[in-house]
């Protein structure tokens, strides 16, 4: 059987998007995403 020794996460990327606003602006949306590592050990 596997169990997990380690386990952690990270910062991925980050997409930019834009949302429009009133009057002819816009904000930024930051999607963040991850990146998960999980490191097995065997019984």
């Amino acid at each position: 059987t596997m169990k997990i020794a380690e386990a952690y996460v990270n910062q991925g990327p980050v997409m930019k998007r834009v949302e429009p606003r009133a009057m002819g602006r816009a904000n930024v949306i930051r999607k963040r995403t991850s990146h998960i590592t999980i490191i097995l050990k065997e019984e």
